[in-house]
């Protein structure tokens, strides 16, 4: 693979020179007719502005628009392209971290920060092409924050930085991963079957192309609990009683648990990120890198748990107890009824996917800032703030929400989490590591 994307930085690098001579003028005309109106841009861009948050949050916001038709799974591709072109923008002219691509020679006097703004603004457009109005004002008014101008040699090489990253993703197979679907066995019991109309949610994104993993196998799951084991029955039965819409076991505060746990991972972990990066000293270059780790390791963390959902397709509590009946296990007993606290998600129950995601995001999390960081890790999602002392306090608390929530069996939440781990210590230990020996460590 690694050999597929020189060819891709070899032919942008080509046209590197032509294109920055062509945008440099354009931008640099725009950038002189709206200089007096950037006090009314609603952006809130802070002079001398962390960059890399400011165009963080923006892809967040647009990540997480309904407009914009993004699953929690979906969501993870377009922050890792925003975050790994900011990260090889930054880090291609500073030389303090490896890139995730071969990098090009920086040209002389180019600011990182100029290059982080490019990089997330050249992404960020090609992402999202609706906003490119809004996204252009943000650009203009970012570099003005930072005392930089579209001149800055930093604007085209992060826009070769991100049109490298998009290139080398544009075949990654995430645009074919929606298609219709039916479970090889389906109506069997222990099978995955659609409970309403929707489509099977993204069933082929297993199929993606890993970031830094080598294969969409590495770290699969086993296979869940068999249907007539004990610790099936043993899961089912939990949920049955906690899990329930009309629950008499579930407290009122594990229901605001299981609420505040319908976030995304995105929305929910990306803002104990901002919060601990800008608590921490740390270079541009540093902040790409952390931003770029938790970002890569999420998306692939996605990839295998679709790969496993898809290739195990086990059934929701939802039909597994309305159908207990059906399983041949003298510990579990039916109810036709059923109803979990929250609707059952249109794809395969094992393993669990917020789990698993939320655990890559935190595990890179406590491997930058550690396990217990001395501030507390704080999320807000609609209206309800959850604080953890420690990074798997926050991953236990995902676990049992799912349960509560009737929508995952406790092991599948173990399972999924277990993953996550895995896979964000391999991350961490295989992507954009630091340069050692200064600038000559990552010629």
């Amino acid at each position: 693979m690694r050999s597929g994307l020189q060819i891709i930085r070899h032919s942008l690098s080509a046209a590197h020179e032509e294109n920055h001579m062509q945008t440099k003028q354009t931008l640099e005309q725009l950038f002189t007719m709206t200089a007096l109106l950037f006090a009314l841009i609603i952006i809130p861009i802070s002079t001398r502005a962390d960059v890399i948050a400011d165009w963080n949050q923006e892809a967040v916001r647009l990540t997480l628009l309904p407009a914009s038709g993004l699953s929690s799974t979906g969501q993870t591709r377009p922050m890792a392209i925003v975050h790994v072109s900011i990260h090889d923008a930054v880090n291609g002219v500073t030389r303090e971290n490896r890139t995730y691509l071969p990098p090009s020679p920086a040209p002389a006097g180019a600011s990182p920060e100029a290059a982080a703004i490019a990089a997330a603004h050249h992404a960020l457009r090609n992402l999202f092409p609706n906003s490119a109005a809004s996204l252009d004002a943000m650009f203009l008014s970012s570099l003005a924050a930072n005392g930089l101008s579209p001149s800055d040699p930093g604007v085209g090489y992060g826009q070769w930085a991100a049109a490298s990253i998009l290139a080398a993703r544009s075949g990654d197979g995430a645009a074919s991963a929606q298609y219709n679907y039916t479970a090889p066995r389906a109506g069997q019991p222990g099978v995955w079957v659609l409970l309403t109309s929707a489509p099977a949610l993204l069933p082929g994104w297993g199929e993606v192309t890993p970031w830094v993993l080598q294969s969409n196998t590495q770290f699969l799951p086993p296979p869940p609990p068999s249907i007539h084991s004990e610790q099936y029955a043993n899961d089912y039965n939990e949920i049955k009683s906690i899990g329930s819409i009309n629950s008499t076991t579930r407290t009122t505060e594990q229901t605001r648990i299981a609420t505040f746990w319908r976030g995304s991972p995105t929305d929910i972990w990306n803002q104990p990120l901002r919060q601990l990066v800008a608590s921490r000293n740390l270079s541009l270059s540093a902040r790409a890198r952390v931003y770029a780790l938790v970002y890569i390791s999420v998306a692939d963390a996605a990839i295998i748990c679709w790969n496993a959902k898809y290739l195990y397709n086990n059934w929701r509590p939802q039909p597994a107890i309305r159908r207990g009946a059906e399983d041949r296990n003298l510990l579990t007993a039916p109810d036709t009824a059923w109803t979990p606290l929250f609707a059952t998600p249109p794809h395969p129950e094992y393993p669990s996917g917020h789990t698993m995601n939320s655990s890559a995001m935190a595990v890179i999390m406590s491997n930058a800032f550690g396990e217990s960081p001395g501030v507390p890790i704080s999320s807000t999602i609609t209206g309800i703030n959850r604080q953890w002392g420690t990074f798997t306090d926050g991953v236990n608390e995902v676990i049992d929400a799912r349960v509560y929530s009737g929508i995952h069996f406790r092991n599948s939440d173990e399972v999924g989490a277990d993953a996550g781990t895995e896979i964000a210590h391999y991350v961490w230990a295989h992507a954009l590591r630091p340069c050692q020996g200064g600038r000559r460590g990552c010629s």
